[in-house]
């Protein structure tokens, strides 16, 4: 993912609320600009920092003597080691598949795909776009907060978007027990929550009958999906990040965090399964894991 520092000079004056857990700050540069911002992680003489809703790296040497003294003891929050790695508090292994066996394995199960694995990869394929994605997916016990992570490639052109699902199989309240959804493609991607916007049942049965939404529900619906622009090189492998806490999603790529949204739905309790959605054929995927924070709550 391209990601300039360069860019940092073209964002000065644009300000971002800061996540909970991490502090903000007024940076200055050499030549006298500022920028509020928020900061994630400092190594090899970097700091990385979230501006606009986009996360950048700076050289700590091209910020004013008085940032420098800061970042020079800045640990950031939960931190551990002096490379400012946040431990991982998703400890309980779900799921993994490094596809090094050819054939899908007991616990996958499919809606509408093609899809193979061959050549330690697996090879998303749809049956008919028109009808619906090509659906690979895992089923669990229920659990609230997940991390879910996977390598991918857009391997030629029709490789347009995947998607991430996080679903509950037993809830009735949305379309197919969505909960979120996490999009992904070379230029964008997007956060849903998918329980209370537009897989609710009542929103999408009127939508699929071609019904109008009322002003009001049209508004709170622009409140339950995040975007975020991306570039990725196509036929290059990346590494998602999905983390779930509470009525949070955070999204990071190649080690950025991308995106955020915090919404109702994203909180439910009993989330079941994780798939991987491909549009139209021949996103490649590898190395898929599903880990659940230790303690979550499992029923409602």
């Amino acid at each position: 993912m391209k990601l300039s520092p360069i860019l940092f000079v073209a964002l000065f004056g644009l300000t971002l609320q800061c996540a909970e857990a991490r502090e903000m700050r007024t940076l200055t540069n050499a030549d006298g600009k500022k920028i509020e911002a928020e900061l994630i992680s400092m190594k090899d003489g970097k700091v990385r920092i979230m501006a606009n809703r986009r996360v950048f790296e700076v050289p700590v040497a091209s910020l004013s003597k008085e940032d420098q003294e800061f970042l020079a003891s800045w640990k950031p929050a939960g931190s551990e080691g002096e490379e400012g790695e946040v431990a991982s508090s998703y400890t309980e292994l779900i799921f993994e598949d490094d596809f090094s066996k050819d054939g899908f394995g007991e616990q996958w199960t499919h809606y509408k795909s093609e899809s193979v694995v061959k050549d330690g990869v697996l090879i998303g394929k749809t049956i008919d776009i028109n009808d619906h994605a090509g659906v690979d997916a895992i089923r669990f016990e229920g659990k609230q907060d997940l991390e879910v992570s996977v390598k991918f490639n857009f391997m030629g052109e029709s490789a347009e978007r995947f998607n991430v699902w996080l679903d509950d199989k037993d809830y009735k309240g949305s379309h197919a027990g969505h909960i979120s959804s996490i999009a992904i493609s070379p230029t964008s991607g997007s956060i849903s929550d998918a329980k209370t916007g537009n897989f609710e049942n009542a929103i999408y049965e009127k939508r699929k009958g071609g019904g109008t939404l009322d002003e009001a529900t049209q508004e709170m619906l622009k409140t339950k999906t995040a975007t975020f622009p991306l570039d990725l090189d196509r036929e290059e492998w990346h590494t998602l990040l999905i983390q779930t806490k509470g009525d949070e999603v955070l999204v990071s790529v190649n080690g950025y965090e991308v995106g955020k949204l915090k919404s109702e739905g994203i909180a439910h309790p009993t989330k079941s399964v994780v798939s991987l959605t491909t549009n139209i054929n021949d996103v490649h995927y590898d190395d898929f894991s599903v880990r659940a924070a230790k303690g979550g709550a499992t029923t409602e």
